[in-house]
């Protein structure tokens, strides 16, 4: 059975969802938190919410 192709624009068009929806989700943790300052820091929560995402997004692309 062939593998699949790796079309390096398929790739780049991949990473730059995962890129818009990381930035999607942090400003909307950075807008929940900034309404309910009770929550926490909000640059705290959206930079860790990035954070998280990011580390998952690298190693599933990496695991190939």
């Amino acid at each position: 059975m062939p593998s699949p192709s790796r079309d390096p624009n398929v790739l780049a068009l991949l990473g730059l969802v995962a890129v818009l929806a990381i930035l999607a989700i942090s400003g909307i943790a950075l807008y929940v938190t900034y309404q309910h300052p009770a929550l926490a820091q909000p640059l705290t929560v959206a930079a860790s919410v990035a954070a998280v995402l990011l580390t998952a997004v690298g190693l599933t692309l990496t695991r190939r």
